[in-house]
């Protein structure tokens, strides 16, 4: 404004004292002159409101177990992906450079205040276009990566360890090292910036990101129900083939859950693990091994996919729950468990069988509270479901009814009361 303003004084000023053919010729300088202040601002401006900065797009991934072989004390590299960025900027080139740390609480180490076990600086490196960056491509040691443009343009990127833990400062967590060769629970904080500039000597904060990480590594699976140990099966019958498993376990991140149900053949298996190595039940295919269940720590035996269950017969079952760990996957097994179905004529004291949704809500609601729907003199006393599903009056199939219920069980849902309707 203040270049125009200026001029316009200037032409003023001039066309007092000057012909017309001189002003004709001023008049078109400071056209001239305006349309080159125009361009200046179309050139200038858009660098002013769009600043050389760098920005992060990406993700840290998240694991049960940190091992401590995962990491090079030396370098401060890992071979573990802990996260993967695009760096991205408005415009380029731009310098920038990156700075990354990892670091640990663990109350039950004595680890009461954060604890760095890594930190790294890389040096102010040009970009050209984006970039892809992953926490292995950072160490100690010179590496080029290639960037994101057409034909790729090399990128030096070299780290510089400012912290790494010191093992004599944390007895106790070497000593826990040493034992189990992965980083005690606790909590874990993975933190990553990145500066930009015009050039390398003025850089400045432009994005961050960060994740912090609980871990708490199971370590066992305890069966609750049905079943136990093989000797105690005529105390551990059944009335349904339609069982619920229930068991327990700490919930971990990536956590999955699988189990198998096998038949125990008393001519054939002298122990539960020949039986549970042998044909399963569950899953009733036999490449399979397991059935998975995802994160669930309940499991009712289904109506369909698997082989049914017996009447008279000995079953055992077990569990198995894998955990994403930076040394790979590991696996953690449960005993193994044995029930017996009753064999429903050896009496006419025997109960009747009951439908299997039936059974299932019976397993969710609690005995008492069943017997008051279902149990003789209640609204419901010899309830047979007819099919016939409805969820908010929409029609839905058995499974769904199923999974509901399952829900309820492992206390993702629940009840807020029940109603009768005749």
């Amino acid at each position: 404004m203040v270049i125009f303003r200026n001029y316009i004084d200037l032409s003023m000023s001039m066309r007092l004292n000057c012909s017309a053919g001189d002003k004709s010729m001023i008049k078109r300088k400071i056209n001239i002159t305006v349309i080159l202040s125009v361009l200046l601002i179309v050139l200038f401006v858009p660098a002013l409101l769009f600043p050389q900065t760098v920005h992060l797009e990406g993700q840290f991934f998240e694991y049960a177990t940190y091992y401590v072989s995962s990491f090079d004390i030396q370098t401060g590299s890992s071979d573990v992906q802990l996260f993967r960025f695009r760096l991205y900027s408005d415009s380029y080139p731009v310098y920038t450079k990156i700075w990354f740390r990892a670091s640990m609480l663990s109350p039950a180490l004595g680890v009461n205040t954060p604890a760095v076990f890594v930190e790294l600086e890389t040096d102010p490196f040009l970009l050209q276009a984006d970039l892809v960056i992953d926490n292995r491509d950072l160490s100690a040691q010179m590496t080029t990566l290639y960037d994101m443009a057409s034909p790729p343009n090399p990128v030096s990127v070299r780290a510089n360890i400012l912290e790494i833990i010191n093992p004599s400062e944390f007895e106790a967590l070497l000593s826990s090292i040493i034992t189990s060769g992965r980083l005690a629970d606790g909590e874990y904080t993975f933190e990553i910036k990145v500066y930009s500039g015009p050039d390398e000597n003025n850089l400045t904060l432009s994005d961050q990101d960060s994740r912090t990480i609980i871990v708490q590594t199971p370590n066992t699976i305890n069966l609750e129900s049905p079943g136990g140990a093989l000797a105690d099966t005529s105390e551990n019958i059944l009335y349904t083939t339609y069982p619920v498993f229930n068991w327990y376990s700490q919930s971990c991140a990536g956590c999955e859950n699988y189990i198998r149900v096998a038949e125990f053949k008393k001519d054939i298996h002298s122990s539960l693990e020949e039986a549970i190595e042998d044909e399963t039940s569950l899953p009733f295919d036999q490449s399979q091994g397991w059935e998975p269940i995802g994160s669930f720590t309940s499991f009712q035996y289904p109506l369909s996919g698997a082989r049914p269950l017996e009447y008279g017969k000995i079953y055992v079952w077990q569990v198995k729950q894998t955990l994403s760990t930076t040394a790979g996957t590991e696996e953690i097994l449960s005993p193994i468990w044995a029930f017996k179905i009753a064999d429903m004529g050896s009496g006419p004291s025997a109960p009747l069988a009951l439908p299997p949704i039936v059974q299932l809500l019976q397993q969710t609601i609690g005995e008492d509270q069943f017997n008051t729907l279902f149990g003789p003199g209640s609204p419901l006393q010899g309830f047979t479901p007819t099919g016939k599903f409805t969820i908010n009056g929409v029609n839905v199939d058995e499974s769904s009814i199923t999974y509901i219920v399952n829900q309820i069980m492992n206390q993702n849902l629940t009840i807020v009361n029940i109603e009768v309707e005749d």
